[in-house]
């Protein structure tokens, strides 16, 4: 596990590079796309609507689609870190400045890119993104820590008198 973590932190960082590197046409491409395939789950008669109406719909989801797929990456990028910082001192802080960081040289680089803009608004949104990964990280290690901390505290009591040990023992 521990030898795992930072080669998906490594190759989420590539694909975050490379979707980045998109010029800005392909990339509204592929939101569009996912944002006509949600438009036909929010609106069961879509391709019954006007195509101005479906076009203004498309439009808005694919601002959605955009928004939350850097939530959702970034997201997953803070999880990974704090999993992959959890043991050292500060790392709740260390994950989300390397996060941040990631964010701010992600839109620095798509000033290189195409039609793209690096984005402030972009870069919180990321940056809100690895937090709440590091959160979800950082609870669900805490749920586990315990879990198993309570099932070493219950083997621990097998002496007393109120064991389930004993209580089994004395049955007999």
């Amino acid at each position: 596990m521990k030898k795992i973590i930072p080669v998906l932190l490594l190759v989420l960082m590539v694909v975050i590079f490379l979707l980045s590197a998109q010029p800005a046409d392909d990339s509204s491409l592929t939101s569009s796309h996912f944002a006509e395939f949600f438009a036909h789950i929010l609106f069961h008669n879509y391709d019954s609507l006007s195509p101005e109406f479906q076009k203004e719909a498309v439009s808005g989801l694919t601002f959605i689609v955009r928004k939350t797929a850097h939530f959702s990456e970034y997201a997953l990028l803070g999880f990974l870190w704090y999993l992959f910082l959890k043991n050292t001192r500060n790392g709740m802080f260390f994950s989300l400045a390397l996060t941040f960081l990631y964010a701010v040289s992600d839109e620095f680089h798509q000033l290189f890119v195409a039609g793209r803009s690096g984005q402030f608004r972009d870069v919180m949104i990321d940056t809100t993104g690895g937090l709440f990964g590091i959160l979800v990280a950082f609870v669900l290690l805490c749920i586990a820590h315990c879990t198993l901390h309570k099932e070493i505290v219950h083997f621990g009591t097998w002496s007393t008198e109120n064991s389930a040990f004993n209580k089994q023992k004395s049955s007999q």
